[in-house]
């Protein structure tokens, strides 16, 4: 009876002390992310990225970041159900404005432009106008939500940005913005 409670207290005391077991979000991020930067596109090194990810919020389902950081990798990676159920769970505990809008684009590329995808894009533009904007020149995320939500202030942002003298150094973006929808849309989720 002593060896097997000494055995199930030294296994206890081993899997505690283990590296991976108690590792702290951050750890999975700095690994992902660094395997992000490393694989430039290689999609057996994106599947081991996409691994550690997976691994990190096994031990923490509540991680915005990771789950975040998991939700742009599928994206990218052209893997978008899977993206937007990953946002579809942040967008239930509070959705930042970027992933917002990243959410909209990955429901319009699946089931195109619904009364859903345009309310969705209605809320990522209030939330650019309800954040406010300390630069005197707007956001080109802003400009993108309120481009694809249909909004009259696209008209607006765009002649501010326009008159910034941006539209000049940015002339990807410029383009970007004069590109039909689907075209746009598709730009960004190919």
């Amino acid at each position: 009876m002593i060896k097997i409670a000494l055995a199930l207290l030294t296994a206890l005391l081993l899997a505690a002390c283990s590296p991976a077991s108690g590792e702290p979000p951050a750890y999975y991020q700095e690994r992902a992310g660094a395997a992000v930067m490393e694989a430039q596109g290689d999609a057996e090194q994106l599947e081991a990225a996409l691994a550690i990810y997976d691994e990190g919020l096994e031990r923490h389902p509540e991680d915005t970041e990771l789950r975040n950081s998991r939700a742009n990798l599928l994206a990218g990676m052209g893997r978008y159900e899977e993206a937007k159920r990953d946002l579809d769970v942040l967008h239930e505990k509070g959705l930042h404005k970027e992933g917002l809008l990243l959410r909209c684009m990955l429901l319009e590329r699946l089931a195109g432009v619904t009364d859903d995808t345009m309310a969705c894009y209605a809320e990522v533009e209030a939330a650019y106008v309800t954040a406010g904007e300390p630069d005197p020149q707007p956001d080109a995320n802003h400009m993108l939500a309120a481009r694809l939500a249909d909004s009259p202030e696209f008209e607006v942002l765009l002649l501010e940005w326009q008159s910034s003298g941006n539209a000049a150094q940015e002339p990807m973006l410029a383009e970007m913005l004069e590109m039909e929808r689907e075209q746009l849309v598709r730009q960004l989720l190919p």
